[in-house]
């Protein structure tokens, strides 16, 4: 039985110190300015950390991933640690989990080059009702993320959750805009926007989310599955699945592993290989090297129009 560690659904912002305009400006300037990163380079089929896709912004963005869904520092920098080791390179730091500084201190102490490394950030800022209370309360969280992870640049910043309504998400995209406008960011996403969120974003006159992590999986609410995917294609964001292994039934496990026989594979990995055939994408969460392996070796086969249909219960 896998031990997977469970996403934290907080309903309350994480506290952070406000940084004054200027002062933000400053920092994440001067840092950009330091650093020379760049977007995360493609890699080829097969190769440690697996193939990367373009996302709608032109940047790289490497398939799989591994969210730090542990909660202290101490761990997610064993297991940051780990990742590593096994050729994760794509990593999802949320705020959430409260363990940035820990998920930081594993990197430097890599000693992997930054600009092999796609980093993603998050902030926490569904509260805040009204748009300049929303863009503050953004403000405070990219901040939080540049301070806390302090690995430079970062490749993605994602929204964890859409804010009441359509002026307090404005806000909050403006409040991402900024962060890449100052030089601390390259790509920004959401997590748990609906289409109708999405076109709020699409309609504010900004930049574009390029990637929206939602709640996907094999047997997974399967109708809500098909509709997500198709709205977020037809906006050009792609979808990271958060969590699609905890996401499995029984009915969906036992569907994976007799797909698997087939293949030599387990069931979580055709569970994952479903998601990549579905033009998705995913971020993991396992504290055990084999789990770890086993989530990236899901590129050398590919499962038929049969198996597929077979999975979607067709």
């Amino acid at each position: 039985m896998r031990l997977l560690s469970t996403l934290a659904l907080l309903s309350a912002a994480l506290p952070a110190t406000a940084l004054a305009p200027v002062e933000r400006r400053t920092l994440l300037k001067g840092a950009a300015a330091a650093s020379t990163i760049s977007a995360a380079p493609a890699l080829a089929k097969g190769s440690a950390g697996g193939p990367s896709v373009k996302l709608c912004d032109g940047t790289q963005f490497p398939v799989v991933s591994f969210g730090l869904q542990v909660y202290d520092d101490e761990a997610a920098y064993k297991y940051t640690t780990l990742a590593l080791e096994c050729g994760y390179r794509n990593f999802f730091a949320s705020v959430l989990a409260g363990n940035q500084k820990g998920f930081g201190k594993a990197v430097r102490a890599s000693g992997i080059p930054r600009d092999e490394l796609y980093i993603c950030g998050s902030v926490l800022s569904n509260r805040a009702r009204g748009e300049e209370a929303a863009f503050q309360s953004t403000g405070r969280g990219c901040d939080a993320n540049f301070r806390d992870l302090n690995v430079g640049k970062l490749d993605m910043i994602m929204l964890d959750y859409p804010g009441p309504d359509a002026e307090s998400i404005q806000g909050q995209w403006r409040g991402l805009e900024a962060m890449r406008k100052d030089g601390g960011v390259t790509s920004l996403a959401v997590s748990n926007f609906s289409p109708a969120q999405l076109d709020v974003v699409l309609k504010s006159g900004g930049g574009r989310p390029t990637v929206n992590q939602l709640p996907l999986g094999v047997g997974y609410k399967t109708k809500q599955n098909a509709e997500l995917l198709r709205e977020n294609k037809k906006r050009n964001v792609l979808v990271q699945a958060w969590s699609p292994l905890r996401v499995l039934n029984s009915g969906a496990l036992s569907a994976c592993a007799a797909v698997g026989k087939q293949y030599g594979k387990t069931p979580q990995q055709i569970a994952l290989k479903w998601i990549l055939a579905k033009g998705a994408t995913y971020t993991c969460q396992t504290t055990s090297r084999q789990h770890f392996q086993e989530d990236i070796d899901v590129f050398d086969f590919e499962l038929s129009a049969k198996d597929l249909a077979f999975l979607d219960g067709e």
